[in-house]
């Protein structure tokens, strides 16, 4: 069966947990991520994007921004108990990415929190592409 255009599914690590994505591009290949990242913590499902976070960071490599992506997207909640939903919009361009991330506040009445992650790690982290597709591993740390 053929992948889908953008995705993500979940991978097995040894003591922490992981996930695989996939994308046409840089832009879409964070924004997937985003996504992934949230279903691991969160019910991304319960979560309404009310309100947008502006986020931008810069890093060396596209591992560097990655990680540095999924780290400020998780220092939302983690400080703001802020739930994001999706990426409203997200440019790559040279050393920094930048965006806007849809979500609302935790309410603890419609939101169910999945796991907590102590670090969005390096280990076997890689950006690639591969015939056009952008694709990623990232593992947590838990």
């Amino acid at each position: 069966m053929p992948k889908p255009v953008a995705g993500h599914r979940e991978i097995d690590h040894t003591a922490d947990l992981g996930f695989e994505v996939w994308a046409p591009d840089l832009n879409t290949l964070h924004a997937a991520s985003v996504r992934a990242l949230a279903e691991l913590c969160y019910d991304r499902a319960a979560v309404i994007p009310r309100e947008e976070r502006f986020l931008s960071v810069l890093g060396d490599s596209h591992e560097e921004r990655l990680v540095r992506w999924l780290q400020a997207v998780y220092l939302l909640l983690e400080s703001d108990m802020w739930l994001a939903e999706d990426v409203a919009t997200i440019r790559c361009c040279g050393e920094e990415v930048r965006g806007r991330v849809r979500g609302e506040p935790y309410d603890p009445e419609r939101h169910t929190l999945h796991t907590e992650i102590k670090a969005i790690t390096y280990h076997d982290m890689r950006v690639e592409c591969h015939d056009g597709e952008w694709e990623t591993t990232v593992i947590v740390d838990v």
